[in-house]
C-alpha cells in the first residue's frame, strides 16, 4: 500500500467520553465499568472473571428487562474519581502514588487481600471523602482502561 498523496479523514473521537453497549442488568452512575467476556458493559465487581476495566458511567441505565445490548450507557475513560476505600483499607498519605484494585462498582482497595479477581483500576493522588461521606480515596484511571 503506498504513502497517502492526499489528505485522509480518520474520524476523530477525543475518546474521553465514550458509548458502550450494555448487559441486561443496571449500572448507576458513577460505577466503575467493565467489559465482560461477552463484550456488553457491566459493573465491577471482583467475583466476576474476565472483566477488562473501561471507565466510570456518566450516567445511570437500567438495562434488566432488556437484552445485552438494546441500551448503551456513557463512560468516562479518563480523570480521576472519588471512591470508597473498602472494609479494612483506611487510606493515609503514605498511599499517595499506589495502585488500587475494584472490589465492587464503587469500593476500591490498595492490596489484593481476599480478591477473587484482581483488577487494577488506577493510581490513589489523594485522600478524600466520598459523596456519601465516607472514607475514600481520589484514583486517577488514565492508562488502566481498556
Amino acid at each position: 500500500m503506498a504513502a497517502l498523496t492526499q489528505s485522509f479523514e480518520t474520524f476523530e473521537r477525543p475518546g474521553i467520553v465514550v458509548s458502550y453497549k450494555q448487559a441486561a442488568v443496571k449500572i448507576y452512575k458513577g460505577a466503575l465499568v467493565a467489559l465482560n467476556a461477552a463484550g456488553y458493559v457491566q459493573a465491577m465487581a471482583h467475583g466476576t472473571a474476565n472483566l477488562k476495566f473501561v471507565g466510570v458511567a456518566n450516567e445511570t441505565v437500567d438495562n434488566t428487562a432488556g437484552a445485552a445490548g438494546d441500551k448503551s450507557i456513557t463512560i468516562t475513560k479518563t480523570g480521576s474519581f472519588v471512591f470508597r476505600a473498602f472494609a479494612g483499607f483506611n487510606p493515609a498519605i503514605t498511599d499517595l502514588g499506589k495502585e488500587v484494585y475494584a472490589n465492587t462498582d464503587w469500593e476500591v482497595q490498595a492490596a489484593t487481600a481476599g480478591l477473587t479477581n484482581q483488577y487494577k483500576i488506577g493510581t490513589i493522588v489523594t485522600t478524600e471523602t466520598t459523596s456519601a461521606g465516607l472514607s475514600g480515596v481520589r484514583v486517577r484511571v488514565d492508562n488502566y482502561s481498556v
